[in-house]
């Protein structure tokens, strides 16, 4: 846990390593992205907050992550019995084939 300012506390924030790992930004990014699904303003004040847009290449890039941990989360949802991953996993893929996923 990580507490900023004096007494009293005014923030605290938790950083998960639970899957920390070296990678392109855009991977956290792919998974962070169910949260805006169908709301085009969440996803602009998410990258407003991030400070910039995502370069084209990053864009690319973001696509073929979302299908990897799509494809991964259905794999492992269905074999550990977890719906909701799955069902995560499926509205990736097909955020993907309609091109809404951005």
């Amino acid at each position: 846990m990580l507490l900023d300012g004096d007494e009293p506390v005014t923030r605290v924030g938790v950083i998960d390593f639970e899957r920390a790992e070296y990678g392109p930004v855009v991977r956290d990014f792919a998974r962070l992205s169910d949260a805006w699904d169908g709301r085009a303003d969440l996803a602009r004040a998410f990258f407003a907050g991030y400070g910039r847009e995502l370069f084209p290449a990053e864009v690319q890039r973001l696509g073929c992550e979302a299908g990897l941990d799509a494809v991964s989360g259905v794999a492992y949802g269905t074999a550990h019995n977890d719906p909701e991953l799955v069902e995560r996993g499926l509205r990736t893929l097909r955020r993907l084939r309609t091109g809404t996923f951005l």
